[in-house]
């Protein structure tokens, strides 16, 4: 059995159903023991610095950075500079006036021109351009965590499968094992002469079925490493346990749905929607006339003059009238409103998961705790009737028919527990608090754009 738990979950048929405690069952002991913090920090650790998600968004933080330095270069002067140098190959002019500027030109010159361009005023399209380019720099740094935490979710999960197929593995081991177990009962009974031969064919259809899940969850087990190792980078750990849960672990549903509307995809529809209405501000601010102020100077013929120079100062007022000015400020508004929209609907979705996800909690616990009562219950009634059995008593009916009982409660408590789990770490997600949890920084965090 590769990376399962050591020893059977399942426990052998006990000469005193009610003498079983819960203490001493060894299923009801996997589902208690949890794996230290510190792995569990390690594993989402190493997941998050080789996810392609993570690069992803820290790429597009460095490109929306960028954009704001970008934005933020219109309040400077702009600089030119060009130096042009030309030689005359052929010409040639007749005898025409209209021709005596282009005749005047010499043969070889080089000329450099430098421009300086300041804007003086424009109406604030500048800094609502700013504006919109560092809301975008918050809505990239809130996107990693938000990458973050979908990484460090898929990471839980993935833990979960392993850990859960890894127990489904072992129990269908032992309830295998068990099936043959109780070949060699009917045998017995066969020999004092209280069971039919015919019985042997039954059973051993049991323990083939009882084989083929066995062999199905060997194949889950499998891939769930398989998608453990393509995450993290590295095999499952031997004997994984549960991940420990170490986030709050009573929230009221008020709580929840207050916290759930500051996680990070429902910042950055916020940022987003606070960029587009700064854009929709530059839009119409261009609509008003700009001011600009320049320096043209140029040295003529570098080369061939000595001291040929001319510097003008200029003074430009400019306005567009037409063109689909209008209608670009008509656009930028729509898109404002959309934006806002879409930020409202996004904090709205996120207050409806977190109270779905804080309701899931809430049954999964009671359900876990309906399910080891009724597991334990399963387990004394098989063992009654296994003893039963035993003693030339009950049908192998009665036998398969517990048998079977036994083993899906058992698996339908494991999964009870593991999806419990999830929930709560799901939980965390909806309200933001898992990345905080797992220990997890905010990039952003101490920095302003």
């Amino acid at each position: 059995m590769s990376g399962g738990q050591a020893g059977p979950l399942l426990p052998t048929h006990s000469g005193d159903p009610m003498a079983i405690r819960a203490e001493d069952d060894p299923l009801l002991a996997l589902t208690r023991r949890t794996a230290p913090v510190e792995t569990l920090q390690q594993i989402v650790d190493a997941t998050l610095a080789r996810a392609p998600e993570a690069a992803e968004a820290s790429a597009n933080r460095d490109q929306a950075d960028a954009a704001l330095g970008e934005a933020r270069s219109v309040r400077r002067p702009t600089v030119d500079v060009t130096i042009t140098s030309y030689k005359v190959l052929s010409r040639n002019f007749g005898n025409n006036i209209e021709n005596v500027i282009e005749e005047a030109r010499p043969g070889r010159r080089t000329d450099q021109l430098l421009t300086i361009d300041q804007l003086l005023l424009d109406g604030g399209s500048a800094n609502a351009r700013i504006g919109a380019a560092r809301e975008r720099l918050r809505a990239a740094e809130t996107d990693i965590l938000g990458a973050q935490d979908r990484i460090a979710l898929t990471t839980l999960a993935s833990w979960y499968d392993v850990f859960t197929y890894r127990a489904l593995v072992t129990l269908s081991t032992a309830f295998a094992a068990s099936q043959r177990e109780l070949r060699a009962m009917v045998q017995e009974r066969i020999r004092r002469g209280a069971s039919a031969e015919a019985d042997i064919a039954r059973v051993d259809s049991y323990i083939a079925s009882a084989d083929a899940r066995l062999a199905r969850f060997r194949r889950l087990e499998a891939q769930a490493s398989a998608r453990f190792q393509s995450l993290t980078g590295a095999p499952p750990p031997v004997g994984l346990a549960r991940a420990p849960f170490i986030g709050q672990a009573n929230v009221s549903k008020d709580l929840a749905v207050a916290r759930a509307v500051d996680v990070p995809t429902v910042r950055s529809a916020r940022s987003v929607a606070e960029a587009a209405r700064n854009d929709a501000r530059a839009a119409h601010a261009d609509r008003l006339p700009t001011l600009a102020a320049g320096i043209d100077a140029g040295r003529y013929g570098i080369y061939e003059t000595p001291r040929d120079y001319d510097v003008r100062a200029r003074l430009t007022l400019r306005q567009r009238l037409w063109g689909g000015i209008e209608e670009r400020d008509q656009q930028a508004q729509a898109r404002a409103r959309s934006a806002e929209a879409r930020a409202n609907r996004v904090s709205t979705e996120a207050a409806r998961d977190a109270e779905i996800a804080w309701s899931d909690v809430q049954v999964l616990e009671e359900q876990r705790r309906a399910l080891e009562s009724t597991y334990l219950a399963s387990r004394r009634s098989r063992d009654t009737i296994a003893e039963r059995f035993r003693v030339a008593s009950g049908t192998l009916f009665d036998v398969i028919g517990a048998e079977d009982s036994y083993f899906e409660t058992a698996v339908g408590y494991l999964q009870a527990v593991t999806e419990l789990d999830a929930a709560r770490y799901v939980l965390l997600s909806r309200t933001g608090q898992l990345l905080p949890t797992l220990g997890i920084t905010d990039p952003s965090q101490g920095r302003q754009p």
